[in-house]
């Protein structure tokens, strides 16, 4: 029991003191705010899309970027192998729409199905193929006609103030990485538990950018300049990794000097739909670990010390109860369930987060708890080498 017991006053400790360090960096965040609005920014954006077989969705998407309220901008949409209409319905659009629309193709000959294998031991960087995502990208973005840069996907439907809202950023920084939110649309307890988790690592994300330092971004809402892209040797340090053109990538731009500013503008966040299974989930969970494992060992063992102490918290304060009566370890729960609350409720507050998160919070966290035991037994999995 003695063990039990110190445990849990260890795993609160640990919680403690990394909310405390979340809420520190938040209020940084919120108080900073957004730029004033001018009448108009002149800043000109490329945004840059890689789409492999969309035809489905980019129909969608054109419809959203044709309707941004922000000039001058215009779109870089990369075909990468596709075997569906994605470039037909691209090319259909492209006399009529309403800024400069640009198809770049990459043939199934042309790139990599799949991430590489483990080079030679002093292979140099710049001899290890791309990934798929990230070579398609690294196309768009050389064909690109600006040098500040936004990405989404091509499933996804930016809001048409979006890139107004970016521009407004960039013109207050003009070297800066912008980190944009993207909220996650679902029902049932899958989708809620989707959108639960979806705000909390962003309320991570913005408090380590308020404490400068910047850990995670998603692709499909982010922005940054060619030139800092450059300088960074592109994705090429992360070629091992299937992933990692959104988080990595900014991990890098903060390790070395970059401003990193989180877009808290409502109109700038792009919405995406959830997985609409827990199979689905699963994949693209392990997806994104892809990128994880290339992490660095301190974040890696930050991140992992308040999953860790959250998981002690949820399986070992019923336990104590259970099996020593002793009520106690309940008391510790709660006071970090409410510290918890009062963290993410300013983030929630920033993200505009639905009510019944807000409603289930306990619940949602309990589930986060057993989804981070289960993730940890999948780990030993291998994680998709494929796009």
């Amino acid at each position: 029991m003695t063990a039990l017991l110190i445990a849990l006053v260890l795993a609160f400790v640990v919680q403690a003191a990394g909310w405390a360090w979340v809420s520190v960096g938040l209020n940084r965040v919120r108080d900073l705010g957004s730029p004033a609005s001018p009448e108009a920014s002149g800043v000109a954006l490329s945004v840059v899309v890689a789409a492999h077989d969309e035809a489905a969705n980019i129909g969608a998407l054109l419809d959203a970027l044709a309707a941004q309220t922000h000039r001058p901008f215009e779109v870089v949409l990369v075909d990468d192998r596709s075997t569906d209409a994605t470039a037909d319905l691209v090319r259909q659009r492209q006399a009529g729409f309403p800024v400069p629309l640009r198809l770049v193709h990459i043939s199934s000959g042309d790139a990599p199905t799949s991430a590489p294998a483990l080079p030679e031991p002093l292979a140099p960087e710049a001899a290890i193929p791309l990934p798929p995502k990230k070579n398609a990208l690294t196309r768009g973005i050389q064909a690109a006609s600006h040098d500040r840069l936004a990405f989404t996907d091509a499933d996804c439907r930016p809001p048409p103030g979006w890139l107004a809202a970016l521009a407004r950023f960039a013109e207050a920084a003009p070297e800066a990485v912008l980190v944009g939110y993207g909220p996650l649309a679902g029902s049932g307890w899958l989708g809620r538990f989707v959108r639960y988790e979806t705000a909390l690592t962003a309320a991570l994300s913005i408090g380590a950018i308020g404490h400068g330092k910047a850990w995670h971004a998603v692709g499909r809402n982010l922005s940054y300049p060619r030139g800092l892209w450059r300088e960074l040797g592109g994705f090429a340090p992360h070629a091992l990794s299937l992933g990692g053109d959104d988080d990595l990538f900014v991990q890098d731009a903060a390790r070395a000097g970059a401003e990193v500013r989180y877009v808290t503008a409502p109109e700038a966040f792009v919405p995406s739909a959830a997985p609409a299974t827990w199979p689905r989930f699963w994949r693209q969970r392990r997806r994104h670990a892809a990128a994880g494992a290339h992490y660095p060992s301190r974040l890696l063992a930050a991140l992992g010390a308040m999953q860790i102490s959250g998981l002690i918290l949820w399986i070992g304060a019923p336990l104590l109860h259970v099996a020593f009566g002793v009520p106690w370890g309940w008391g510790l729960l709660a006071a970090r369930t409410v510290l918890q609350r009062g963290v993410l409720s300013t983030a929630w507050d920033l993200l505009g987060a639905e009510a019944d998160v807000r409603l289930w919070h306990p619940v949602l966290d309990a589930m986060l708890a057993g989804y981070h035991a289960v993730a940890a037994v999948l780990g030993v999995l291998p994680t998709p080498k494929r796009w």
